[in-house]
């Protein structure tokens, strides 16, 4: 199965996805959002999660055979400046506060901001050596406001970006870890943390997704404002003016009253399973909380085998029929991300399982996620093959030049009169790379077309065409 090329365009409205239809809660959060930040229903949809991943992680392992997933969403936004994008963390943060969830928010600064470190105090004379942990550590939502900060090709950046990845790795494992040694010490700590991290579409960002292993850990969703766009927004605000928001059906209370509710409701399992009380569970250590999860989360959530299976299969197979047609320069990178959907289709369906108030994961529950996230997927790969040169591609496109300006250096060069020197006869370069690369008279032509076009400048003395470099080809 091609997608369709309708780029920016292909994902319904948040309101007509079926989980959103379902849960009234679910459709109610999304009203108060839409109210802050307009026309960004989907990252509104996907904040929906961020939080209630949030809310679940301390709590939540998702057993997968000798491994484990843990409930949290992570979220990369790629949008056009000035759009909602910084409005919607104040809202999504404020939700947070209210639900007595820590957030912060981040936008430069060094590894310590992100690791920690080790500071000396000295109190009456007498030094001591003190951990302060950085922004990863624990459990908190943390925004990156401008994200173009991880995709700068600097040292400084890199190492960020390899901090995030590990923040992603499931909770408990040994992944999740992030080590850094200093001078005074080795910090060692854990992430419970969220990302939602946002940024205007910087130069080669396709490239760099398409590169590093951060957006294989997140899910990324990238939007096109055009004017249009823009200005159909900027009406909606304006029909705003001197009006305030009517009563909404699901109140804001509501919203903060239902996290709460799922928050115990996880809690309370988990202490139930345990035989163990809130006040032993309160007075643990991170690493025997940790223990008791995984050595119970095979009896919190299970899979209804009458649906659940037969459903993420059918999942699977309609992420990879989004890869059919795809060249293949693309499709096997593109293919890498799938693993990460099946991930996120089995986190997404146990949120829906925590929506309904049910231990038993189901295929309708698998449907529900897999309809977001097939759009998701859908929406990058339309996004990724616009224009992208990546793997083989780039390394196609390097070979080619190279066999291109050796057929061109092999042939005497004429001057043009008043056009310059430098010229050679446009069939003398086909003929030598047809020698050069033992291919017939049309794969030369196809591959002129292909790839030296932007290579050379072309000029007709008569009806013969002649081939000069251009002027920024190295």
């Amino acid at each position: 199965m091609t997608p369709c090329r309708v780029i920016g365009e292909n994902m319904k409205q948040a309101k007509d996805y079926t989980a959103v239809e379902k849960f009234p809660i679910f459709k109610g959060y999304l009203d108060h959002f839409n109210k802050v930040s307009i026309d960004n229903d989907i990252p509104g949809m996907l904040s929906f999660f961020f939080v209630q991943g949030q809310i679940a992680v301390p709590y939540v392992r998702i057993p997968w055979d000798t491994a484990h997933l843990d409930p949290r969403v992570h979220c990369f936004w790629i949008q056009s400046s000035r759009t909602g994008k910084s409005i919607a963390w104040e809202f999504i943060g404020d939700i947070m506060r209210d639900c007595g969830l820590p957030s912060e928010m981040y936008t430069s600064g060094t590894d310590a901001g992100l690791i920690g470190g080790f500071e000396i105090e000295e109190d009456d004379g007498v030094k001591t050596t003190v951990l302060k942990e950085g922004m990863l550590a624990g459990r908190k939502g943390l925004n990156f406001d401008e994200g173009s900060i991880i995709l700068n090709p600097n040292r400084h950046s890199q190492e960020t970006v390899l901090y995030l990845q590990s923040a992603c790795n499931p909770v408990g494992s040994n992944g999740n870890e992030l080590v850094k040694h200093t001078k005074l010490g080795t910090v060692r700590i854990e992430s419970l943390v969220s990302l939602w991290i946002t940024t205007y579409p910087p130069r080669g960002v396709k490239e760099y997704v398409l590169t590093k292993g951060i957006f294989q850990r997140v899910l990324l969703y990238w939007s096109h404002w055009n004017l249009n766009r823009r200005m159909q927004v900027s009406m909606t605000r304006a029909a705003r003016v001197y009006k305030t928001t009517p009563k909404m059906e699901v109140t804001y209370e509501d919203l903060t009253n239902y996290f709460g509710d799922r928050e115990k409701w996880l809690r309370d399992k988990v202490l139930e399973l345990n035989e163990t009380s809130f006040i032993e569970w309160d007075s643990m250590e991170r690493k025997e909380r940790e223990d008791l999860l995984q050595g119970s989360m095979d009896k919190m959530f299970s899979a209804d085998d009458n649906t659940f299976y037969a459903a993420l299969y059918d999942a699977i197979e309609d992420y990879y029929g989004l890869i059919e047609g795809l060249s293949p320069a693309i499709s096997d990178v593109i293919s890498s991300f799938v693993p990460a959907m099946e991930n996120n289709t089995v986190v997404f369906a146990t949120h829906m399982a925590i929506m309904e108030r049910s231990w038993v994961v189901t295929g309708e529950h698998i449907d529900m996620a897999k309809e977001i996230l097939y759009d998701l997927f859908k929406n990058l790969i339309l996004w990724l093959e616009e224009e992208v040169d990546i793997g083989p591609k780039v390394a196609e496109k390097a070979a080619q030049k190279n066999k291109w300006l050796l057929a061109f250096q092999q042939v005497d060069p004429v001057d043009l009169g008043n056009k310059g020197d430098g010229w050679a006869m446009k069939s003398k370069v086909l003929k030598v790379y047809e020698t050069q690369n033992d291919c017939s008279r049309g794969s030369a032509y196809n591959n002129f077309d292909k790839w030296a076009n932007a290579i050379f400048q072309q000029s007709k003395d008569g009806r013969v065409v002649f081939l000069k470099l251009k002027e920024d080809v190295e």
